[in-house]
């Protein structure tokens, strides 16, 4: 599995291409600026976690699946998405989610 920033970059971006989606689109999704958002995507700007999270969030995959792209590596794509939306939410770390118990709980719910 590659994983160097600059394979997760290309993975960006590739995967935005494949959506259909433009750079504009993503931007205004993530509350930034198309030229902000192009300077993320060209490795010119840090590519922080919570915007991984985010990104995650508008490609409807899972952080891993981004890093892994084109191969998948989720079993249930939909539950990893909706746990990290969970995550986005209460603004609490994939650690912490889990060291307060809430993981199973959540993953119950979402298997409903």
């Amino acid at each position: 599995m590659k994983t160097k920033r600059g394979s997760i970059l290309t993975n960006i971006h590739d995967i935005r291409k494949d959506k259909g989606f433009t750079q504009e689109y993503v931007a205004s999704r993530l509350g930034i600026k198309q030229s902000g958002y192009g300077l993320i995507e060209n490795g010119e700007r840090g590519l922080q976690y919570d915007l991984l999270l985010q990104l995650a969030i508008i490609f409807e995959m899972d952080i891993i699946d981004i890093i892994a792209y084109p191969d998948t590596c989720s079993l249930d794509s939909r539950i990893a998405v909706n746990t990290t939306k969970v995550l986005v939410e209460l603004e609490v770390s994939n650690d912490e989610f889990i060291k307060l118990g809430l993981k199973e709980k959540v993953l119950q719910i979402l298997n409903k």
